[in-house]
């Protein structure tokens, strides 16, 4: 999977937070890979119906809290990071090498590669 590493300049030149497009990963599988980075701990899938929160996955790395946000509750990404940036853990580079590695099933790969494009620019990119 795709990821988009957002830096803090001001802090080096490693990621504090990224994105990933959300038609790729469901919440469900986002918590799930979660559970499978060292650091990284209580995990908790929010509840989405009757909700106005913006956020989709709490969880903990590192003792910091962090979350999986789709702004405005209808964006094409998923934004993975510090709940308080002023807080952060710091580098993020472990969680997102989970996501990078992840290979989403087959149908859902081709609907994303359709949807967002990524097929056709694949096509002309080996003519």
């Amino acid at each position: 999977m795709e990821t988009y590493p957002l830096i803090d300049e001001k802090k080096g030149d490693r990621p504090f937070a990224f994105e990933i497009e959300n038609i790729y990963a469901g919440s469900r599988t986002i918590a799930r890979l979660l559970t499978e980075v060292d650091g990284v701990t209580d995990v908790h899938l929010k509840k989405r119906f009757g909700s106005s929160d913006d956020i989709r996955v709490e969880f903990k790395y590192r003792n910091h809290d962090y979350v999986v946000l789709e702004p405005y509750g209808d964006n094409s990404r998923y934004w993975i990071g510090p709940k308080n940036p002023a807080e952060s853990a710091g580098d993020i580079s472990d969680v997102e090498n989970i996501f990078k590695r992840h290979r989403p099933p087959f149908h859902r790969a081709v609907i994303g590669d359709i949807l967002t494009l990524r097929l056709f620019k694949r096509l002309v990119g080996r003519a």
